[in-house]
């Protein structure tokens, strides 16, 4: 039976192998991420704009933590628990590059809880930097009006009284009106948004 004079040194020196094997290393400098408590990222500066940006300049160094098919891999975070389309699309897909033309009938069948949080347009839709504009920003008459909120009625045209649009663009000029994803810069319409003022009006009618 070995004595305890040879048991003992044995098992120091099997305690200091297993504490250096656990011990923490230092951070490794060549990592383009810096940890937090919380995660791989700075949180403070991670969502929305940050991750963006790494996103768009190499979207491959994620898969290492969010998986091949960024499901979550071992992050257990999917880029799909806050995009709607895949890891390169906030909106569904279908939209491609016309999200001003479908976004409005998401928001009627599906409503506005997905656009209402810190990393997307704002809890009050007021929008958030480096992520999703105001609705205020195009929309005249807040968030769930396009045309201003205080014109009851937009498009009463009959023949004894002029109709609100006119009276508003008369007032405040087309400014407003004249955009890409409104009635078009020409005012000239845009297709799946405003129609072009010619439609009703003659070519000048200014």
């Amino acid at each position: 039976m070995p004595s305890i004079r040879t048991i003992i040194p044995k098992i120091w020196l099997a305690a200091l192998v297993v504490l250096g094997l656990a011990g923490c290393g230092d951070k490794n400098s060549q990592s383009s991420f810096s940890a937090d408590s919380g995660g791989a990222h700075v949180a403070a500066t991670w969502l929305p704009g940050g991750h963006s940006s790494a996103a768009t300049a190499n979207i491959s160094a994620c898969a290492e933590c969010h998986g091949s098919d960024y499901a979550g891999g071992t992050s257990k975070v999917a880029c799909t628990q806050c995009h709607m389309g895949d890891q390169q699309h906030v909106h569904p897909l279908s939209w491609g590059d016309y999200t001003y033309s479908h976004h409005a009938a998401y928001v009627t069948a599906s409503g506005i809880a997905a656009c209402t949080n810190s990393s997307c347009h704002g809890k009050a839709l007021a929008g958030v930097t480096g992520s999703g504009p105001s609705c205020s920003s195009c929309h005249l008459g807040g968030p769930m009006q396009i045309h201003p909120a205080s014109i009851a009625v937009w498009k009463n045209v009959t023949s004894s009284n002029q109709s609100s649009h006119g009276v508003y663009a008369l007032t405040n000029g087309t400014t407003t009106c004249a955009n890409v994803v409104c009635h078009g810069a020409n005012l000239e319409g845009v297709s799946g948004s405003g129609m072009s003022c010619q439609s009703c009006h003659t070519l000048n009618w200014q």
